[in-house]
């Protein structure tokens, strides 16, 4: 406990005070009293300001018009506790001090707030009420937090544009309903699809005839086995024999005379020589290489070029 006040100066109404001897020892109730303006207060000051280690609350009550530093020397539990005009070299922290701005923050004639409530804890109930107060403050910030998140969803949510509920109505949906949701979603997602499909297929107009190239099998039959009245037995057998007898390429000997046949005219295309020895064998040429074999020839031609184009296409 405080048991002397050693030395005070240069602080309000304290000029220059200090304490000889032991009559002036503070006991368990020490008791001040006064008129107004003559230290009350700037003694509270000087014990607020070593229990909180704060200068600055001593430096608002410096004596006016003077040059030194404040100085105070301060007896508690008979240590001495000294201000150098900076600092305290030790504080106190235990000093209770009940004065006018901790009834202002505390008790209020005319109203009690929740901060006043939460201080006057600490003294009513003690230890415990210090814990609760703890307590009860995390907890008020915690909710201030949540309902700061709710407000802000509440905001989200009616940007939304939600027209059906309410964010009340819509909190209280049972959790089996919203686990539906998802399979609800893709039902609808696939009736859509289902509906877009709809109006692809009926875009499409009513059902055409597909026209398909013709080709006819007994036609090429018949082709294949008709027989060329004009080609003789003995002209024919001829144009094989010189065929074997002088041109390598078989296949295509057929083809290379009937070219010639078109170019000759008094001589040989090729030696110059006159053909009236051959004749017998150019005749033999001309009746194997008529016009009706030419035209057997385009027809079996047009009969596979028919063949090889016949292939059914849709129309687009």
């Amino acid at each position: 406990m405080i048991t002397k006040i050693k030395r005070l100066k240069n602080i309000g109404k304290f000029y220059d005070f200090s304490t000889k001897g032991d009559g002036l020892d503070w006991h368990k109730n020490t008791f001040f009293y006064g008129p107004n303006a003559y230290g009350k207060s700037t003694l509270v000051n000087v014990f607020r300001s070593v229990r909180d280690n704060n200068p600055k609350v001593i430096h608002a009550r410096r004596t006016l018009s003077s040059v030194t530093s404040p100085e105070a020397v301060i007896i508690i539990d008979g240590v001495n506790h000294v201000y150098n005009g900076t600092k305290w070299d030790k504080t106190y922290p235990e000093i209770q001090i009940f004065d006018v701005p901790f009834i202002h923050a505390n008790i209020l004639s005319h109203e009690i707030e929740h901060e006043h409530r939460k201080n006057l804890h600490r003294i009513i109930i003690g230890a415990a009420g210090i814990k609760l107060a703890e307590e009860l403050s995390a907890l008020k910030t915690k909710e201030k937090t949540k309902r700061q998140q709710f407000e802000a969803l509440r905001a989200e949510f009616n940007r939304g544009a939600f027209v059906h509920h309410t964010l009340d109505v819509f909190l209280t949906i049972p959790a089996t309903e919203e686990a539906a949701v998802t399979a609800r979603i893709g039902k609808f997602e696939n009736d859509i699809k289902s509906k877009e499909t709809e109006t692809q297929v009926r875009a499409l107009g009513s059902p055409i005839a597909i026209a398909t190239p013709a080709f006819h099998l007994s036609a090429a039959k018949t082709l294949a086995t008709k027989k060329l009245a004009a080609v003789h037995k003995a002209a024919e057998k001829l144009v094989f024999e010189h065929i074997d007898k002088n041109i390598s390429e078989k296949n295509r000997a057929k083809q290379f005379i009937r070219q010639g046949l078109d170019l000759v005219q008094a001589d040989c295309p090729f030696c110059g020589q006159d053909l009236k020895t051959a004749a017998g064998l150019l005749e033999a040429y001309r009746e194997s290489f008529d016009d009706s074999f030419r035209t057997f020839q385009t027809e079996l031609s047009q009969a596979a070029s028919t063949l090889h184009n016949w292939n059914v296409v849709v129309p687009r």
